[in-house]
């Protein structure tokens, strides 16, 4: 009798961790789940979090890119007008050169003129010629 209540005792031992470890299986496969749906939430909040960065980055860089146009277009028009103002200050500067050079030529031609006559009148006066030769 012995030998049989041990082997009922194991039995009932065995098929107790049997039941035991299905509630066990079935709690950690519980958990398993919620884990699971924990992670997968997560994912697609982290997902959304990524897109709405992505979202933001786009949106500052394409207000950085408008921003620096609109900056480049202000300095070329700036350039533009600088360059326009040099430009003409430059041709007054030439005009100016232009008739201050025409001014000292007819000068220069004048006085050329007035040796050219007085070298004329000596010469004709020393030679004995017709110093009104002089006038032409």
């Amino acid at each position: 009798m012995k030998t049989k209540a041990m082997a009922l005792a194991l039995l009932l031992s065995l098929m107790g961790c049997t039941e035991s470890s299905e509630e066990t299986k079935s709690d950690v496969k519980k958990e398993m789940e919620k884990a699971g749906e924990t992670t997968s939430e997560a994912y697609e909040e982290a997902k959304e979090d990524a897109a709405d960065s992505w979202d933001e980055t786009k949106d500052a860089t394409s207000d950085a890119l408008d921003d620096g146009k609109e900056m480049a277009s202000d300095a070329y028009e700036d350039g533009k007008k600088m360059a326009s103002d040099a430009y003409e200050d430059g041709k007054d500067m030439a005009s100016d050169a232009y008739d201050a050079s025409a001014e000292k030529a007819g000068e220069w031609k004048d006085a050329a003129a007035k040796k050219a006559y007085e070298a004329c009148v000596k010469m004709k006066e020393q030679m004995g010629g017709d110093v009104s030769e002089c006038d032409d």
